[in-house]
């Protein structure tokens, strides 16, 4: 697929690890189409945005790229592939605001707060939910850790990614970041293989079947 292409391209340009990389971007855009499947009237244009967004998000993230840059580059892309103008600018602005921790930093410590997509807005929050459900994936947290310390011991790699999941992961519902009912129904089994692989220190991550 074409799309995956794209975007392994962008990660070795911009050097993005595995834990942003092409295997997440995959497991975004299938959790994604999963989602859009509970919803009702899921019209071929938003189902599109929603998609797109899912699988592109982190080729246009500020850890790893210039934003504005990265957008551009995006954006030629899309209309390569004959997305509409329309779609291409919904899908940049929904990969450039759908940042938890930026959302967070907005919320500051209050409920989420989030952007105005017009007719978008469910594609962008299909998009937001499936990338949160992605995180309930140990391995991807530990890859990052290793990432951006690469200095520090096993066992200081494995406190940090429990805390993590800790204060973060496991409150995504109590907190009201999760809240499609599609994605609800995927908490309990994601919660629990999270649990399982903390406790055993387990780095499984099944490759998605795109």
């Amino acid at each position: 697929m074409e799309l995956f292409q794209f975007i392994e391209s962008m990660c070795q340009k911009y050097s993005i690890d595995e834990s942003h990389g092409l295997k997440h971007a995959k497991g975004t855009f299938l959790k994604a189409r999963v989602l859009l499947e509970t919803l009702e009237g899921v019209e071929e244009d938003e189902r599109r945005v929603a998609l797109y967004s899912a699988a592109l998000h982190d080729t246009c993230d500020s850890k790893y790229t210039d934003v504005d840059t990265a957008s551009l580059e995006i954006m030629n892309w899309l209309l390569s592939q004959g997305v509409t103008g329309d779609e291409v600018n919904a899908i940049i602005s929904i990969i450039t605001t759908m940042s938890y921790s930026k959302l967070k930093a907005t919320a500051a410590g209050g409920p989420p707060i989030y952007p105005d997509h017009g007719k978008w807005q469910r594609a962008y929050h299909v998009a937001r939910h499936a990338d949160l459900l992605e995180g309930y994936i140990v391995a991807r947290c530990y890859l990052y850790n290793l990432h951006i310390h690469p200095d520090k011991k096993e066992d200081e790699h494995w406190t940090l990614v429990r805390n993590l999941f800790d204060r973060r992961v496991f409150t995504y519902v109590e907190d009201g970041w999760i809240h499609l009912s599609g994605a609800l129904t995927m908490v309990p089994l994601l919660t629990e293989e999270a649990h399982r692989c903390l406790d055993g220190r387990l780095m499984d991550w099944a490759e998605p079947s795109v």
